[in-house]
């Protein structure tokens, strides 16, 4: 059925954001009205008690996106509904107009892959989405889910169904409207070697709410959507392909890294929001309705105009799943798990039948994600920007990924190798003082865990200051930092 768009604050014709990141802070402050919405990574909010109040704070000057990176709703054994709880809690504390998650996973066989990995296109990977956005909503307050495309590093062999088809069966079955990245589009394309507009015409686009755009860059024959470039012309180009189709939606800038000054940001910002303007009005004023309530059994998605025949047939001799299949994709789940983490590079041999030049290559990008998912946790530290990434790579290049809590585990060991740089050691003892108190660990396997129990300890900074950290009971429990005067 159809129904009129809901008011909202990200509906207004050419409304552009962009992701709230420590470095882009002052700018946005002095300037508010460069953006009209903004976008935090749910996770960081968990993470650090200092950005969950942050978000807080500027939530009141705009309206603030959750956008979730961990809660694997492609996970053939399910999500973790603790975590869908906090982001629920943070949603609502956000006042959040919506959120959003990806449709991808990051777990696989008990393994924390810590990347989102696409999923096969197929029925069963449709349905593993549906059951989990099921769980979830039951979590979640009523507002929109959206659900982002994901960009592949790996393919699997014989998927059943194309890109655009498969997230037509996703938005069929959770009920939910896509969050469209265009760059996640457009590097899929570039790297399957087809026409981006022609992949992006495949998309369910009357069911897309919102956009994402980012930059990349093209190493060794293969293009990355790096989030730390400039968005490039054919993206803004499949942008306006887009717009015609659906006319304006809400647009995101994702920018995570090598921040330029912010009036190159400030230029992008305002070539989306121009291509948004100049876009043709939607034929109607009415779209499908935003993702409510999922039915607990999800039912086959009605076949698209221009579907062949062969896929109609296709979809409906496999509407009813076996309890095997979803085994089998569990079972698949964990091998891309294991060859993406294990701690020694797996011979070509090994990886069949995947290809082992997607299989390096992921497990390079996982690498670099172990850093950039660590320095959020180091907040001090991270303000040496560079020597903190130089730090990082070589103890993550060192250290075998822990099976849980990655980043918090990685965190501890930068910051352990900080405190031994006399340019880095205040902010290292400091930031590792707030991680200890509230994880435990390293164990020997390299796993942290939650620290339940209270904690009081008190560190000396070079030059002889004493630093005291206070936590209460509970691994939710506010962290206190404590500096007595001299």
């Amino acid at each position: 059925m159809l129904v009129p768009a809901p008011s909202s604050p990200l509906s207004c014709v050419g409304a552009v954001g962009v992701g709230f990141r420590p470095e882009l802070a002052a700018d946005l402050l002095s300037a508010p009205g460069a953006v009209d919405f903004v976008e935090v990574v749910a996770e960081a909010c968990f993470a650090s008690p200092a950005a969950r109040r942050e978000a807080s704070a500027i939530a009141r000057i705009w309206p603030v996106v959750p956008h979730g990176v961990k809660l694997s709703l492609g996970s053939a054994s399910g999500i973790d509904m603790d975590r869908a709880r906090r982001l629920g809690a943070l949603c609502r504390e956000l006042s959040a107009p919506v959120v959003s998650e990806h449709v991808a996973f990051v777990r696989g066989g008990g393994r924390e892959i810590g990347h989102l990995t696409a999923l096969p296109y197929t029925l069963e990977a449709a349905r593993a989405v549906a059951r989990n956005v099921a769980a979830a909503r039951r979590a979640l307050p009523d507002i929109p889910l959206l659900l982002e495309n994901a960009a592949c590093t790996l393919r699997f062999p014989g998927d059943a169904l194309g890109e655009g088809d498969f997230y037509a069966e996703v938005v069929a079955r959770t009920g939910c409207d896509l969050l469209l990245d265009v760059g996640n589009v457009y590097a899929n394309a570039v790297n399957a070697g087809v026409d981006p507009g022609e992949l992006v015409g495949s998309y369910p686009l009357e069911r897309v709410a919102m956009l994402h755009i980012a930059g990349g860059v093209v190493e060794h024959g293969f293009y990355f959507d790096t989030h730390a470039h400039p968005v490039p012309a054919p993206v803004f180009d499949l942008l306006a392909q887009v717009f015609a189709r659906t006319g304006p939606l809400p647009i995101l800038l994702e920018r995570d890294g090598d921040f330029p000054p912010f009036a190159a940001l400030a230029a992008e910002i305002a070539t989306a929001r121009a291509i948004a303007r100049s876009a043709p009005s939607r034929p109607t004023l009415t779209r499908p309705r935003l993702a409510g309530p999922t039915p607990a059994e999800p039912t086959l998605a009605p076949t698209r105009p221009g579907l062949p025949a062969s896929r109609a047939a296709l979809l409906q001799i496999s509407a009813d799943a076996s309890p095997s299949e979803a085994s089998a994709l569990a079972e698949v789940q964990a091998r891309v798990a294991e060859l993406l983490t294990s701690p020694v590079d797996p011979p070509p041999e090994a990886v069949a039948p995947f290809d082992a030049k997607d299989v390096a290559r992921s497990r390079a990008i996982l690498q670099r994600k172990r850093v950039d998912d660590a320095l959020p946790l180091l907040p001090r530290l991270s303000s040496h920007r560079e020597a903190a990434a130089r730090l990082g790579a070589r103890c993550v290049e060192a250290s075998p990924r822990a099976p849980s809590l990655t980043a918090v585990a990685d965190a501890l060991r930068i910051a352990a190798a900080a405190v031994d740089d006399a340019r880095l050691a205040s902010e290292a003892i400091v930031d590792r003082l707030l991680l200890r108190a509230r994880f435990v660990g390293p164990a020997g396997d390299g796993s942290v865990r939650p620290r339940l129990l209270p904690f009081i300890r008190r560190e000396r900074l070079p030059g002889g200051r004493v630093v005291w950290a206070i936590k209460g009971i509970g691994s939710s429990a506010e962290v206190r930092l404590i500096e007595p005067r001299r």
